[in-house]
């Protein structure tokens, strides 16, 4: 068997001039050493193709809806196109040479597709708050409740060439629609579906770029930049970052965090290799208050550092798998003390509009207070004030998102 690697990676050639951008389809084999894979020099990797790119469509319009519809199957028969030969050698194998100069009869079947998530979004027909490898609840992303049902895509494709109308009112459509809203499931066909000796589901590889470095750290960047502000730490974390040493196949940063605009896959990687050391100096020195949420802050930011370099092993053991598991819970046990900085806008609007109203309330019965309590009244009304605002923050704010459900998927992986 000749494992097939695909990937794919969507990029904006330039800004200027009509906004350009290319598609292009990769493709290499698992059976190289990902030393050799990865040298650029290596002829490894080869282009494919360049996929076709539909332009951005409005969301209310039903001809914009056909036309997603037509995008949908040009890139469905695109990939048809490219799998043709692939499939029948997977079927019937093909006779390959080797490397020791013998011919063999070789089954190259595909067994990956490393993209990022939106990527993954397209090609496997689902909704940006979905998972590619499960049917997860969008409200369960963020917990640690176990595995759920592996995705089916060919019974979703079976649901809606059974019903080309899922508009209509029959009782088919109707089931149809709930089984793609409960599943997250877009109009439109899997690209993969059809592929010989293929799991689809299985496909989707949780990779160090997309998962880790441009998902996980880039969010809990976000919480930690609010929690400094909030404790008033940022000029501290900002001073100690600009002070790191040279260091073997370290890059030094030359600016502040907050002077950075955008960071790629290569600054956070090297940002994972300093950020608890850094952090914890910033966070020296704390008051009586302070104790408590800077120690468990620490351990937050721990726990998922100590994750990602466990998953670099080149090699694991039932041990080391067992260390990866306890990291992964440990960050979802403590990662409640950066809650409030997950707040959507819409529950900011909201937390605001509480706000305003309470002091509202407050200002017509302190018109009533003698000038004497007056002081003591505010003093209270402020702490009242504080706590229905972090109440309001943490039942509504969450870490339901994409990224953090994949990790749990390094294990099964490995």
């Amino acid at each position: 068997m000749v494992p097939i690697i695909g990937m794919s990676d969507q990029t904006n050639l330039t800004n200027f001039s009509g906004d350009k951008k290319a598609w292009p389809v990769y493709m290499t084999i698992g059976n190289l050493p990902s030393t050799i894979r990865n040298r650029p020099g290596s002829m490894a990797i080869l282009l494919l193709g360049l996929l076709p790119i539909p332009p951005k469509l409005a969301k209310s319009s039903r001809a914009d809806k056909l036309q997603r519809l037509i995008n949908a199957d040009t890139l469905r028969g695109v990939f048809e196109l490219i799998f043709a030969p692939l499939n029948g050698a997977a079927r019937e194998g093909a006779p390959i040479d080797c490397a020791d100069g013998k011919i063999r009869r070789c089954f190259p079947i595909m067994s990956g597709w490393i993209a990022d998530h939106m990527e993954n979004v397209t090609l496997h027909g689902i909704k940006s708050n979905a998972c590619p490898k499960c049917e997860v609840p969008p409200e369960e992303l963020g917990s640690r409740a176990g595995h759920h049902r592996a995705r089916d895509y060919a019974r979703y494709e079976r649901y809606e060439r059974e019903n080309p109308s899922l508009d209509s009112e029959t009782h088919d459509a109707a089931h149809a629609r709930y089984t793609n809203e409960t599943h997250g499931i877009k109009r439109g066909q899997n690209v993969f579906q059809g592929l010989v000796r293929v799991s689809t589901p299985d496909l989707h590889k949780p990779d160090m770029l997309h998962t880790i470095y441009l998902g996980l750290f880039k969010h809990m960047m976000d919480w930690i930049q609010g929690f400094l502000k909030k404790h008033a730490r940022q000029q501290a974390f900002d001073d100690a970052w600009k002070a790191l040493p040279p260091y073997l196949k370290f890059f030094v940063p030359k600016k502040g965090y907050r002077e950075v605009t955008q960071c790629q896959g290569k600054e956070m990687r090297n940002l994972g290799r300093c950020l608890l050391g850094v952090l914890a100096v910033a966070l020296r020195q704390p008051d009586s208050t302070q104790v408590q949420p800077f120690r468990r802050a620490l351990t937050c930011v721990r726990s998922p550092l100590d994750f990602t370099m466990m998953a670099q092993y080149q090699s694991h053991t039932p041990e080391t798998i067992s260390y990866m598991e306890e990291y992964a819970t440990q960050f979802h046990e403590t990662n409640d003390i950066f809650l409030e900085f997950r707040i959507s806008k819409r529950t900011q609007e909201e937390a605001d509009e509480l706000r305003k109203e309470l002091r509202r309330q407050r200002a017509q019965m302190r018109e009533r207070v003698p000038p004497s309590q007056r002081r003591w009244i505010c003093d209270n009304d402020r702490e009242e004030e504080n706590d229905q605002h972090m109440e309001l923050i943490h039942s509504e704010s969450n870490f339901n998102f994409v990224k953090m459900h994949l990790i749990s998927y390094f294990r099964d992986h490995i």
